[in-house]
């Protein structure tokens, strides 16, 4: 995909895509009889059938030797879009549009776009590329537009308007309780799953959720995971999305050592709880033999500790 600038229009953008246009093909056969026939008249301009796109009816517009009302237009082909239905009671139509060009080679089609938004009313029915693509290659054989002096040209259209749905993100006092002296014992051999008394965090209620797993055999501890998540596993209110920084301190009362752990974690309904992670990898709770030899990880009781530090709200989306 490449972009170049005018001289005489706004930037457009030029690319390659596949899929044919969505709103409008124009085929169109004896393109050279056609282009003579109206150097003749002097019709300098081909128009479309009309079709429909938005609501609207439009008309692609195809100047084959350049529209000589505009400057720079010599050697060049420009295509225009017209608006068939002239608003009325200083009604404007914003659009946003793409022209195509067909490479029979390649069977793709050239994308050509005005970068900028136009304005349809009463005094602007037509807009376009004056420069859209250089006559001289347009009827090159080798580039695929012409062939068998035929050619296919086409046309999208997107009206830019209607009534924005609107959501905010704040950040929310906090309106929080703290998790404070949930103590676990025997961790970690007993019990292997637990869930911490509830806490409030913007009127709904969490819980840390510890998962031991071990092996029976030998009783060794292999990912003694924690949680922070929705309580019950609800959703959150209206479908609201939270970013929550909350600090999470673990202390291990045989050893005297505490470690602090941070969650920054944007939760929603498709994502009501974080791994917290492996609470033995490191820090205070890992194992701590007491004496040369011993394996086995010591059963202790540990205390957590939640702290609500800044909490991001995403507000609802409504309608203007």
């Amino acid at each position: 995909m490449h972009a170049y600038t005018s001289q005489v229009e706004n930037p457009i953008v030029q690319s390659t895509r596949d899929k044919e246009p969505s709103h409008f093909i124009f085929e169109i056969e004896s393109f050279s009889s056609l282009q003579k026939s109206i150097a003749i008249t002097g019709t300098d301009r081909i128009e479309s059938s009309e079709f429909s796109a938005g609501g609207q009816r439009w008309a692609l517009v195809i100047y084959p030797n350049g529209n000589k009302k505009q400057e720079g237009s010599n050697g060049y082909i420009s295509l225009y879009l017209k608006m068939l239905d002239k608003p009325i009671g200083g009604q404007s139509i914003y659009t946003s549009f793409k022209f195509f060009i067909f490479d029979k080679i390649r069977e793709t089609y050239t994308i050509i776009q005005d970068v900028r938004e136009r304005r349809f009313d009463a005094g602007h029915l037509e807009w376009g590329v004056v420069q859209a693509l250089s006559v001289a290659d347009f009827i090159d054989p080798k580039k695929g537009w012409l062939v068998n002096d035929s050619c296919t040209f086409g046309a999208e259209v997107y009206i830019i308007g209607g009534t924005a749905a609107t959501s905010r993100l704040f950040l929310t006092p906090i309106r929080s309780s703290n998790l404070s002296g949930w103590h676990v014992h025997d961790f970690p051999s007993h019990p292997t799953v637990v869930d911490s008394p509830p806490f409030d965090i913007e009127g709904q209620s969490w819980k840390l959720h510890l998962h031991i797993g071990t092996n029976d055999e030998d009783r060794e501890v292999r990912s003694p995971s924690l949680y922070l998540c929705l309580d019950n596993g609800t959703d959150l209110i209206g479908g609201r999305k939270v970013l929550i920084h909350c600090e999470i301190v673990m202390k291990d009362e045989l050893l005297g050592s505490k470690d602090t752990k941070s969650v920054v974690y944007w939760f929603d309904s498709d994502n009501n709880r974080y791994n917290i992670g492996n609470i033995l990898e490191e820090g205070a709770l890992r194992n701590q033999p007491q004496h040369e030899g011993q394996t086995q990880i010591q059963d202790r009781t540990v205390t957590f500790e939640a702290t609500i530090k800044k909490v991001f709200s995403c507000s609802d989306t409504f309608e203007n």
